[in-house]
């Protein structure tokens, strides 16, 4: 499982370019996947604004148990909004088809064992205090918008917006150029190499 979590950027590459390989659909471009790109940029401006410094790169880090803000409401926001992309990608690229499906449930079925095993990482450095936030805190959608239970209190200051942009910048550039890539790819003529 650490391999997942070592290599999950360059996993999602592969998906990335599987997808851009295949012929965008026809049809009109579904809302359904702007509405899911807006919601994963306000997870994930959401999250950043809250999570402070913690895990970049293959090396899992927290320093401690942020469990205020959007983290009050579900375990893995960053996962959720790599998800929202990800399903975004997918139907703009191909629409509402077969293989959109197929896309979908491989990326699903690779994010939600990386969370699982953040949790196991973080039962482990936590102990009973994870098990508790767990225990009322869904790991992707919030049963509830209303303030949590238990111990939810903020240990930190809120990042600006800018500032959680900013501390995630890689993550935009990457998503940014990909999203550049479908948009060539849907609707500028490419010469056929082969």
């Amino acid at each position: 499982m650490n391999v997942l979590y070592r290599f999950r950027g360059v996993i999602l590459g592969i998906f990335a370019v599987a997808l851009w390989a295949f012929p965008h659909s026809s049809e009109w471009i579904p809302a359904s996947a702007g509405i899911l790109a807006l919601l994963g940029i306000v997870l994930r401006v959401e999250a950043r604004r809250v999570i402070g410094e913690h895990t970049r790169g293959n090396e899992k880090a927290a320093p401690e148990l942020v469990m205020w803000g959007i983290y009050a409401k579900l375990r893995h926001p960053l996962y959720l909004s790599n998800l929202c992309f990800c399903y975004a990608f997918v139907l703009f690229h191909l629409g509402w088809q077969t293989l959109s499906f197929a896309f979908a449930m491989g990326v699903t079925l690779f994010v939600f064992p990386l969370a699982k095993t953040e949790d196991v990482f973080l039962k482990k450095k936590f102990g009973e205090r994870f098990v508790n936030w767990a225990n009322r805190t869904p790991m992707f959608f919030p049963t509830s918008f209303s303030a949590a239970q238990g111990e939810c209190t903020s240990s930190g200051v809120k990042r600006s917006v800018l500032a959680s942009v900013l501390a995630d910048r890689w993550t935009w550039v990457w998503l940014i150029f990909y999203t550049l890539l479908l948009f060539v790819r849907r609707f500028v003529e490419l010469p056929v190499l082969l």
